[in-house]
């Protein structure tokens, strides 16, 4: 009992930091957008619709190639994981408009099929030369739920989950490649269109881009301080899932004639 107590303790006190580290960052940031943007600092100068114009005009001289390196670039961030998907999503928007909406889609299509492939070929082994053997274990329910298709879809869905991880997870249960394609793709559309469109509106309305930017840093922080309970939910949906369908099974035993 005491164990116990000590453990929730020491939850309630990493929350408590995470909340304030999170509203200090919050702080701090809508403080400097709304200097510069009422200053006309760095960020306004750099992110004008003037500036913006040239080098989407720079880009598009560029052909096929423009958008083929973009695409390089989005299915090596999905492998490799050195910089966040929504920072690529953002920078799509700002050099392609709409069109980076389609890019960044195809190249983190390609990119999680190349990982569902990875992981299907080498294993958990690969996952734990990756990431660490700690974070892989929080997952790991996921690969034998019953429910497996849902809980990977609700986590593409929400933002401020790793991602990465839980892509090569996914690669690791028995669901066909196609299907785990399809929940990516439309797991990640919100996301991928927000970004993209925050950086493609960059130089024409700062303002509205720093309003809709804190609006995702607030839901990503709030999913972020909530992510234990949700894993925790997760969790104990796919028991259930995984209990029910064992009762069924059970039942249907018990009611066929032996033979």
């Amino acid at each position: 009992m005491p164990n116990n107590t000590s453990l929730k303790s020491h939850v309630s006190k990493k929350t408590i930091l995470k909340a304030v580290a999170l509203v200090i960052i919050i702080g701090a940031l809508v403080g400097y957008l709304g200097w510069d943007i009422i200053a006309g600092g760095p960020l306004t100068r750099i992110f004008s619709e003037g500036n913006q114009e040239k080098l989407q005009a720079t880009i598009a001289s560029w052909g096929i190639f423009a958008p083929l390196l973009y695409i390089l670039l989005q299915i090596t961030q999905t492998v490799v994981a050195p910089i966040p998907g929504q920072v690529v999503g953002g920078i799509g928007g700002y050099l392609f408009g709409g069109w980076g909406i389609l890019w960044t889609l195809i190249g983190t299509l390609i990119g999680c099929y190349i990982v569902f492939r990875l992981a299907r070929r080498f294993g958990r082994p690969l996952l734990e030369k990756i990431f660490k053997k700690s974070a892989v274990d929080k997952f790991d329910f996921i690969i034998n739920a019953k429910s497996s298709s849902l809980v990977i879809f609700a986590i593409f869905l929400l933002p401020g989950f790793p991602d990465d991880i839980v892509c090569y997870i996914a690669g690791l249960t028995n669901l066909p490649i196609r299907r785990l394609v399809f929940l990516m793709a439309f797991g990640r559309l919100p996301t991928i269109i927000f970004t993209n469109m925050i950086g493609a509106g960059v130089g024409e309305n700062l303002t509205l881009v720093a309003i809709a930017s804190l609006a995702g840093v607030l839901l990503l922080g709030l999913i972020t301080w909530k992510r234990e309970w949700l894993m925790q939910f997760f969790k104990a949906s796919t028991k259930d899932a995984n209990h029910a369908n064992s009762s069924k099974q059970e039942k249907s035993d018990q009611e066929s004639p032996e033979a």
